[in-house]
């Protein structure tokens, strides 16, 4: 039996989310699995670099400093040191469990992942296959540093196949198949029932909005606010996602205002019905978040994001013409009232997100696996 190790890193949800999708799928396909955060195995510097990140999730004045870092160290000379630390940066324990493990296939959500299993790889000749799958719509230097000792990219389009070839990495390793998202998304509930279990009895447009996220940003809070503040005759579905302080914040603000039309969340795992009732969704551009509103056709507002690769996730989005980019609350009222007054323009944008190809990205991925257990 075809052993596959899955690893990520819970720098947010988007890594973990992608590498769940395909540990599901694959699991159901009678694989043995084994799935791991390498973060759990992470010394005091990795602790460090995660704090940091968290800290720019939570602060959006934090998100110049990390899109000015982004971009920075996207090139050959920093990602090539930073690829050298990463071997610093885990304990020895995370070396034992992929030995111990021994996997044919490691598929890898998260540039670490990749790296440490080519370090391990290579040093004690295995003969593991590598498969990364990157999770934004544009891909950092440190994604490629490994490319020699890796078997497939998963690249979210062609666009971003153009830019690795540019890059210099060979074409037959890239596999432009799309983020994968979960399996649910081909198992959705009636548009009428889901209605019904999130009390919708009017026949106003519903707008999701996705506020809260991994390390509970809570800046959303104040678009959220003037929204409200318009009064508009609207159904509005508020996920909060793990950050209870802002889920309580939310519901009071609700209850001071007597609000019937607004719904407050916690975390969800019903987001493929969420999204399928939505006429419109509000959130800030992660790679794995728009691409599930893709799929739905789904049409988008996106708010600031954490900057660095969420900068090309919304620039993907707004050229495209799948939405509307707002960086402030008033340009966030602006569009939605843009949207809800001109049905011709959110009808576009639908239309556009149909001539989108399909997302199949995890059967191609089982493809890919059995190609690669034929020429083991």
């Amino acid at each position: 039996m075809t052993k596959i190790l899955i690893t990520y890193a819970s720098y947010g949800n988007g890594h973990k989310s992608a590498a769940l999708s395909v540990y599901n799928y694959l699991k159901d396909k009678g694989y043995e699995i084994k799935i791991i955060d390498i973060l759990k195995y992470g010394n005091i510097f990795s602790k460090i670099d995660k704090k940091t990140f968290e800290l720019n999730y939570k602060y959006q004045q934090h998100h110049f400093l990390f899109t000015l870092a982004f971009r920075l160290t996207n090139n050959k000379i920093i990602t090539s040191i930073y690829k050298k630390l990463t071997n610093f940066l885990f304990k020895s324990e995370l070396k034992e469990e992929i030995l111990n493990f021994n996997p044919d296939i490691c598929i890898s959500t998260h540039f670490f992942g990749n790296i440490a299993m080519a370090i391990v790889k290579k040093k004690f000749n295995l003969k593991t296959k590598i498969i990364d799958i990157l999770t934004d719509y544009k891909a950092h230097t440190i994604w490629l540093r490994n490319y020699k000792m890796e078997d497939a990219i998963i690249v979210p389009n062609n666009k971003v196949k153009k830019d690795l070839i540019k890059y210099g990495i060979p074409q037959t390793k890239i596999y432009p198949f799309g983020i994968p998202i979960d399996k649910k998304f081909n198992k959705l509930s009636s548009i009428k029932k889901t209605k019904e279990q999130y009390q919708i009895t009017n026949l106003n447009k519903t707008i999701l909005f996705l506020g809260g996220g991994g390390y509970g940003s809570s800046f959303s809070y104040n678009y959220l606010k003037e929204l409200l503040n318009e009064n508009l005759e609207i159904n509005i579905i508020f996920v909060a996602g793990n950050n209870i302080e802002l889920k309580e914040k939310c519901e009071d603000l609700i209850k001071e205002n007597n609000l019937k039309n607004v719904k407050i969340l916690g975390f969800t795992d019903d987001m493929p019905n969420l999204l399928n009732i939505a006429d419109l969704v509000i959130t800030k551009p992660g790679g794995i978040v728009t691409t599930e509103a893709m799929a739905m056709h789904t049409p988008l507002i996106l708010i600031p994001g954490n900057g660095g690769p969420e900068n090309y996730n919304a620039k993907f989005i707004i050229d495209n013409k799948f939405g509307l980019n707002s960086k402030s609350p008033n340009e966030l009222i602006y569009n939605v009232k843009l949207v809800l007054n001109d049905e011709k323009l959110l009808i576009s944008f639908k239309n556009n997100l149909t001539k989108q190809i399909e997302n199949n990205a995890l059967e191609k991925l089982v493809n890919l696996i059995k190609e690669m257990e034929e020429i083991k």
